[in-house]
């Protein structure tokens, strides 16, 4: 009986301590191991578009590393067209959009004067709409919400100078800017997180700030609200961030605001705290730090799960890393890893006959081109006619121009003869493509 009874014991105890050692490994940060290896790189994006994760960009010229959750393994990609660092890459209507960033050499580099953006299902960059040339700045925050991408705060003259509190909106449906109020304060190398209806802007620095490289740290967290359109900073000192630093990687959970790694002038090694905020009481929490600190990186929230990748082991330019941990937040089932589906551009009409139009008068014709089948949207490249000065093409929007995913967009084309002899032309529309495709075409004719 007694030992029965010892072994039952001894049972209960062993199971009881798998169940503990079980339970803190999920509050740690894993290394997951990979069947191949992305490249090393820091000051770049790491974000998720449809099932797979892109790691994009960074210092130097880099290739796009696509990750499989499912298979565990790296595949390369197309590097970007030009050197791109120091941003926060966003995932929208299955294309991933790339503004606020810098380009060119340390430590006076240039913002990109336009977005990037790149299509996941072909491996191809393009280039995309004109940020406006007196909003133009880098090592800004980038966050979607309702639709509409946020471009806040930022610095002009890449670590020297120029530090901006702006808050600007653009509307991929139409390719139009807006400018909202300014931040309560300036701060760049930094990440932007949405939680909720608010948009959180929490650590970063003013880089070169008095001649300080590391030091300049801001600790107060600024909150924007989408709904008041106005921004609030939470009260200090318990509002402030508990760690200051710079280079951080942000995402919203729900929730929480996480905040994750970055640099300081407080230590060489790169910092591997992990901060999370509840916008709503204004308090922050600490959870489990990461195996290797990092900054310069991107965290990637999928599943219940975080992902971060790549960045810099130091304060400044290196060591690079490739690791991948992960931490679970939540073991909720999800449907995030919904695939992306290409759309087919669909025309209303592949000919008109204007009839006939007194000379030096004009006539409209409306069509529309429509997005379906799909969830990513389309982007047209070009509209433009060919052999006659007598069609002119009316789009709303500038382009090049994104069509939603289920969106339709309707244009004129304005005929304006020079005489009663016939006229004829061509109106090509092109897709976005590897080259592979030929345009969309209209037959016009008159008189």
């Amino acid at each position: 009986m007694k030992s029965c009874l010892l072994l039952k014991t001894l049972l209960i105890i062993t199971v009881a301590l798998s169940m503990y050692d079980s339970s803190v490994a999920q509050d740690q940060w894993q290394i997951l191991e990979t069947e191949s290896q992305s490249q090393e790189r820091h000051e770049n994006a790491f974000v998720k578009s449809g099932e797979n994760f892109y790691l994009l960009g960074g210092r130097g010229s880099r290739p796009t590393d696509i990750y499989n959750p499912s298979t565990h393994t790296w595949m390369e990609g197309a590097p970007a067209p030009i050197e791109i660092s120091h941003f926060q890459a966003v995932s929208y209507e299955g294309l991933i959009y790339v503004m606020g960033g810098l380009t060119g050499n340390w430590p006076s580099e240039t913002p990109l004067s336009h977005i990037y953006i790149y299509d996941p299902l072909i491996d191809k960059w393009f280039l995309g709409p004109e940020i406006p040339s007196h909003r133009q700045r880098g090592a800004a925050g980038v966050a979607v919400y309702n639709d509409k991408i946020y471009l806040v705060c930022g610095i002009v003259n890449g670590h020297t100078s120029g530090w901006v509190p702006w808050l600007d909106e653009f509307d991929p449906a139409t390719n139009s800017w807006r400018e909202l109020p300014d931040a309560p304060r300036s701060r760049d190398h930094f990440q932007a997180a949405v939680v909720g209806d608010k948009l959180i802007a929490a650590g970063g620095r003013k880089s070169g700030y008095d001649g300080q490289g590391f030091e300049a740290t801001i600790a107060e967290t600024d909150v924007y609200d989408f709904l008041t359109g106005t921004w609030s900073t939470l009260p200090s000192p318990e509002g402030d961030i508990p760690t200051q630093r710079a280079g951080t990687a942000a995402i919203g959970t729900g929730s929480e605001a996480i905040v994750i790694g970055g640099e300081s002038g407080s230590q060489t090694v790169s910092h591997n705290e992990v901060e999370a905020l509840d916008p709503e009481t204004g308090i922050w929490r600490s959870l489990p730090a990461l195996n290797t600190g990092r900054h310069g990186t991107q965290v990637i929230y999928s599943e219940g799960n975080l992902y971060i990748e790549a960045g810099s082991g130091d304060r400044g330019g290196g060591p690079e890393l490739s690791s991948l941990e992960k931490f679970t937040l939540s073991e909720e089932e999800s449907s995030e890893n919904e695939p992306i589906v290409a759309g087919t551009l669909e025309l209303s009409g592949e000919s008109h006959d204007f009839g006939p139009v007194r000379p030096h008068t004009t006539k409209t014709a409306t069509f529309e081109l429509d997005n379906s089948g799909g969830n990513q949207g389309i982007l047209l490249s070009y509209m433009i006619v060919t052999g006659s000065e007598e069609f002119v093409v009316d789009f709303p929007y500038t382009l090049p121009y994104v069509i939603g995913s289920d969106k339709t967009v309707s244009f004129d084309v304005h005929f304006t003869p020079n005489s009663n002899q016939s006229a004829e032309t061509s109106l090509l529309i092109k897709v976005a493509d590897r080259g592979d495709r030929q345009p969309k075409e209209i037959q016009l004719s008159g008189n």
